[in-house]
């Protein structure tokens, strides 16, 4: 199910996908695809998550990774504002060099849940600043607003993972197949619109082609194909939102040598065409 907000934004066309707005409180249980940040702007309460109930007092910053079960109480003052990220396309939240290992680990739940930044603590102050710009530049959009959303949500995680707040759990730093899958995507983020091949991949990483396959499919629900050509797709429409650039020139620089390849390939990923999707 899906995150319910009052007042809230449409969803940017940033490639972290972001909505803000002011959390629906009740006593029911919650459980939503998208990751959230929230800030108690007015009161006190209390939030239930893994069997644990922690409080939240005014100015309180907190994260919920997605698809995570907790409940509100004693909320009847509170008001708190959130920004949620759609993490359903991974791949496109990672083309920017947001590790898959990250991403993979808030969407599978192989990673703490919650965690709480206070005033006073060292991450504070540039985290409450971040999340007002997000939250201003997506509700008054102004010219390459999504450039500003991108680096804040970037800062926010980086304050979030370098001050261990969320930790991602040892099983998935000792695993093999994890390691093995951050060097190909790595790899492949760095030359996607190199017109990069399977043999390429293989060759550059040491990663036979068979594993290479079989990586994407057990662990990203995938193909090479799959994630190469939305990696090139979301890249484009991130040049067709933020710049002004021919849709030809923005069709090569994201990999693609025929125009009308691009074209088609864009329509059937976001139910658009190029230039339809530069207006809209």
């Amino acid at each position: 199910m899906s995150l319910e907000l009052m007042h809230s934004t449409s969803a940017s066309n940033s490639v972290f996908r972001v909505a803000c707005g002011e959390m629906v409180l009740n006593e029911k249980q919650n459980l939503h695809n998208e990751a959230v940040f929230g800030l108690v702007r007015e009161g006190n309460l209390g939030i239930s998550i893994d069997d644990q109930t922690m409080d939240l007092a005014k100015n309180d910053i907190y994260f919920i990774s997605p698809n995570r079960k907790y409940r509100f109480n004693n909320h009847e003052d509170a008001v708190i504002d959130i920004i949620s990220l759609n993490f359903s396309n991974a791949t496109a939240v990672s083309q920017d060099y947001i590790p898959q290992s990250i991403i993979r680990a808030l969407v599978n739940g192989n990673c703490s849940s919650f965690a709480k930044v206070s005033p006073g603590e060292n991450s504070y102050s540039f985290m409450h600043g971040a999340f007002d710009d997000v939250k201003r530049a997506e509700t008054e959009k102004p010219d390459y607003f999504q450039l500003q959303v991108y680096s804040k949500m970037y800062g926010l995680f980086y304050e979030l993972f370098s001050n261990k707040y969320i930790k991602i759990l040892d099983v998935e730093m000792r695993s093999k197949k994890y390691r093995a899958l951050l060097r190909v995507t790595h790899y492949i983020d760095e030359h996607y619109s190199d017109g990069v091949s399977l043999e390429e991949v293989a060759e550059a990483t040491g990663i036979s082609r068979y594993y290479v396959s079989h990586l994407f499919k057990e662990l990203m629900d995938n193909t090479f194909v799959g994630y190469v050509n939305e990696l090139r797709l979301n890249h484009a429409a991130m040049l067709l939102a933020a710049t002004d650039s021919p849709i030809i020139e923005i069709a090569s620089k994201s990999g693609f040598n025929n125009l009308s390849n691009f074209n088609r390939a864009f329509k059937m990923y976001f139910g658009k065409t190029p230039s339809m999707y530069r207006k809209g």
